[in-house]
């Protein structure tokens, strides 16, 4: 018997936010124009953070996100690689 590993589908954010939040997947589905980019850019921040950490993505972190892009705030902050060398 040969083992063969199936290659991973590739997920879009919306199926990834509703792995880890329904309601959250909900409201993020019905954004549009510059709310959805700031919250697509500030999630996949979260995301790829978590990822750093080994660590599961936070439901209020996104809840949070999404909040702010609807008041068009941007929450996450640009780390400058000077900020990283100190």
């Amino acid at each position: 018997m040969t083992n063969v590993a199936a290659a991973a589908k590739p997920m879009t954010l919306q199926e990834r936010i509703l792995q880890i939040d329904h309601i959250q997947a909900r409201r993020f589905s019905k954004l549009t124009g510059e709310a959805l980019e700031i919250a697509s850019e500030g999630i996949i921040r979260h995301l790829r953070a978590c990822a750093r950490m080994d660590v599961n993505p936070d439901a209020s972190a996104v809840r949070e996100i999404i909040d702010d892009a609807l008041n068009g705030r941007r929450v996450f902050a640009e780390v400058s690689n000077d900020l990283l060398a100190a």
